[in-house]
């Protein structure tokens, strides 16, 4: 019963699942060619059961929502794209995992920024303004970003944007229905589930498509490490160090949360949808990156009292 109770708390445990099925990837990806054309319906999925904490009763104040989605914009999409990109430009040479950084870039930030934001005490009306009004931008910039970035390749940009809009824009609408009072409670109960496995089933996936090339090449490891390690982790903690004594401590909380976390099921599904399962693998990194920075940062965040 005790190693019964330690393994359901690992499986409800959103850290340690990724982890796992981080290994599991790496060890075995078994199923993963059965998976793969079931991704994007997967992130789909998980978007529509994350998406259902956006209020629009939020777009009243209409200079609030205005300045902290351009605010967001531009910690994200501007700022953490540029030192992104400028990183992946100079150290990955391969093109079809250039397009995956591109992906990245072009991606809004993580639905996890709102449940973190609440955990380390941060500016909650900002971050959950702030992610709706980026998500509502990244209707438009994210496919202009990839059609921008993506040189040599003959693009459909409405096949971007039908891409874009299958995973934002439909989720959005489909979590108003699960807002309803009769379903709502059950909802709430199966929400963290729901949206953790599907993660954890994404980053299984493109893990396990790629096993073979990741033990083939520790070099490319460590680029694209390196590009993770500078981009969320050096620019995160410089960015705290730089405006901790200028702006309040929960809104300067919000706002690393916005500029570091991008959403790794938005990038890795839209990266396997569009360019296949080689531009996806920075993805799947990605997530790894995201539990350990939210870790870690977490700490900084609880020893500073200013």
């Amino acid at each position: 019963m005790h190693k019964q109770k330690i393994m359901l708390k690992i499986l409800n445990n959103r850290n340690s699942l990724l982890i796992v099925a981080l290994i599991l990837g790496l060890l075995f990806g078994w199923g993963v060619e059965f998976l793969k054309p079931l991704t994007l319906y997967i992130l789909a999925l998980v978007m529509v059961f994350s998406t259902t904490s956006f209020d629009f009763n939020l777009f009243k104040d209409y200079k609030f929502f205005a300045k902290a989605t351009l605010i967001s914009f531009f910690l994200n999409y501007i700022l953490f794209g540029a030192i992104l990109l400028t990183l992946a430009y100079f150290l990955i040479d391969e093109k079809e995992l250039f397009w995956g950084f591109v992906v990245i870039a072009a991606t809004p930030p993580g639905v996890a920024v709102i449940p973190f934001t609440f955990i380390f005490k941060g500016n909650s009306n900002f971050s959950l303004i702030g992610i709706l009004g980026v998500y509502l931008l990244a209707i438009v910039a994210s496919p202009l970003i990839i059609k921008l970035f993506v040189k040599g390749v003959d693009l459909d940009i409405f096949q971007l944007v039908k891409v874009t809009f299958q995973i934002i824009v439909v989720p959005i609408l489909l979590s108003r229905i699960l807002l309803l009072k009769k379903i709502k409670p059950t909802i709430d109960k199966i929400r963290g589930k729901v949206v953790n496995w599907g993660f954890a089933l994404i980053v299984y996936t493109v893990i396990g498509l790629n096993r073979e090339v990741i033990f083939a090449d520790t070099q490319l490891l460590l680029k694209i490490s390196l590009i993770f390690i500078i981009s969320m982790f050096v620019a995160g903690f410089l960015y705290e160090f730089i405006l901790r004594k200028k702006i309040a401590k929960d809104m300067r909380i919000s706002q690393n949360l916005m500029f570091t976390i991008k959403s790794s099921g938005y990038a890795a599904g839209t990266a396997l949808a569009v360019f296949g399962e080689r531009s996806a693998l920075p993805s799947a990194f990605l997530a790894v990156f995201v539990l350990l920075y939210l870790i870690v940062i977490g700490f900084v965040f609880e020893r500073k009292n200013t």
